[in-house]
């Protein structure tokens, strides 16, 4: 089987959801210049099929625009667009502080810091979905507010739930609750695996959602060990929710196809499928996340590899070729 070509790509890969989503640079322009009426107008016209959790993650990754969301349009008091933003914003600056290590290697200090800003984050985003229950985008961040904050279980399945109603097949809002499903924060491997598969089951063929499908078994691999991928019962699957998802004949690029592809890219590259993961980085291009693929560095170590096997292959008459494992 011939390997789909990886061109080779100047420059870093990037994490700016701008050059993920080029829509998005009218939104950055308002923020920069501090013109509210055109943020509003920016969130006005977004396309129904585009999750505005997308563009709210823009604005929470600015810096600095706390300072300007606390005033803007009379404040989150006034507006639940504002309100939304400074929720969010503080959301991703709760977890900067905190870091991304285990809470074994977290200090109290940032654990402080951590749940100190969630609260306010917490208490912004609760008048908001109380005002305003329809907002997914609200619902999306306040599923974050609650892992970190430790509300448990019961209460993330009740927010998850007002966030499938706010908005049918919530993709950011399912990736999230992945997460709170994994038994490091309290969850188990089979409700992770159950809500996954429920998620790629129920959504429209074409849609992103079965994406959950390889996060869940990435989180599981993470438990169990990387074998686990390479499972042909979970290789199949992570498979399947390829051909439901991004690589179905209705498939359309919106607002979080960037996140789709990564996952399955990630999650194909350490299952030991070349030609599944060099497919997905093809689509990808120079663009990548934070989460799953750890690194800049660890993605372009899986693309110069990806080429090697394909130029290989194309040099031994397309012969199987061997590819290493991502580690090596």
């Amino acid at each position: 089987m011939r390997l789909p070509k990886i061109p080779s790509l100047p420059g870093v890969p990037s994490y700016d959801l701008v050059d993920h989503y080029p829509d998005l640079a009218p939104l950055r322009r308002a923020l920069r210049a501090r013109d509210w009426p055109a943020v509003v107008a920016y969130f006005d016209q977004l396309p129904e099929h585009d999750d505005p959790t997308v563009a709210t993650a823009m604005v929470a990754e600015t810096r600095d625009v706390e300072t300007f969301l606390r005033g803007a349009g009379g404040g989150p008091a006034e507006s639940t667009l504002a309100g939304t933003l400074l929720g969010a914003r503080l959301v991703w600056m709760a977890w900067q502080a905190r870091g991304s290590a285990r809470a074994r290697y977290t200090s109290s200090r940032q654990f402080a810091s951590f749940h100190q800003i969630l609260h306010e984050a917490e208490r912004v985003l609760a008048e908001v979905t109380a005002e305003e229950p329809g907002n997914i985008a609200a619902w999306t961040a306040r599923l974050r507010t609650a892992r970190g904050l430790g509300m448990g279980q019961a209460e993330a399945n009740r927010r998850y739930e007002r966030a499938a109603k706010a908005r049918p097949d919530p993709f950011f809002a399912q990736l999230t609750h992945v997460q709170q499903l994994c038994p490091k924060w309290g969850g188990s491997l089979d409700r992770l695996l159950g809500f996954a598969r429920h998620c790629a089951q129920t959504a429209p063929p074409g849609s992103l959602n079965a994406a959950a499908v390889a996060d869940a078994h990435l989180e599981v691999a993470y438990e169990s060990g990387i074998a686990h991928l390479r499972s042909p019962a979970v290789l199949h699957e992570i498979r399947g929710a390829v051909a439901r998802s991004v690589g179905h004949p209705d498939y359309r690029p919106v607002h979080g196809w960037v996140q789709a592809e990564c996952s399955f890219s990630y999650v194909l590259w350490l299952a030991g499928d070349p030609a599944g993961a060099a497919a997905r980085l093809a689509a990808l291009g120079n663009r990548v996340t934070i989460y799953p693929w750890g690194s800049a560095g660890e993605l372009r170590t899986a693309r110069r590899k990806l080429r090697g096997a394909a130029a290989r292959r194309s040099g031994a008459g397309h012969r199987p070729a061997r590819v290493g494992s991502p580690h090596e």
